[in-house]
């Protein structure tokens, strides 16, 4: 049996410092594409949440500008014959489908002393305060407890001005 000779450890090639840094900055990326896949699937939820508002708030400020008045309250799935010459139908039915977040829709003409358009989530839980807090950064100042949106975590509201 002849003897094998034994195996010679050689050093690395690279310095030590340089190994640390591969692996600092790969854990970084994989944090940073966990956030971006988190914060990404709310901000999709939530575009299409605007998009409801946005397409209802148009044909209800155009019958208070031609009416001098709001409609009565109203579920947006539903809406009253007397707003199908604004377009409502037309322009609100299509991105309500879109929705990707399960909830109603309202419009109440003397919310909180003020006409509103409601949107209040299925569930109320952390990913529908996280979409309704995307959707403030959208529509609004991204503060969901001031400005023109507001939500509670429970529901989101609109409210709507004349302008």
């Amino acid at each position: 049996m002849a003897d094998t000779p034994p195996k010679i450890l050689q050093a690395p090639t690279s310095p030590l410092w340089y190994h640390v840094t591969v692996c600092a900055v790969l854990g970084l990326a994989l944090a940073l594409v966990g956030a971006f896949v988190l914060t990404g699937k709310d901000t999709l939820a939530a575009e299409g949440v605007t998009a409801v508002f946005r397409a209802a708030r148009a044909p209800l400020l155009q019958y208070r500008a031609e009416k001098g008045a709001w409609p009565a309250d109203f579920e947006l799935a539903q809406p009253p014959e007397t707003l199908q010459p604004y377009g409502f139908r037309a322009t609100t039915v299509a991105p309500l489908e879109k929705c990707g977040v399960a909830g109603t829709w309202r419009f109440t003409a003397a919310g909180k002393g003020k006409p509103a358009l409601v949107f209040t989530p299925a569930e109320a839980d952390g990913s529908s305060q996280r979409v309704l807090a995307a959707v403030d950064a959208q529509l609004d100042d991204g503060q969901v407890a001031a400005g023109k949106f507001r939500s509670d975590g429970q529901a989101g509201v609109l409210t709507l001005r004349d302008e």
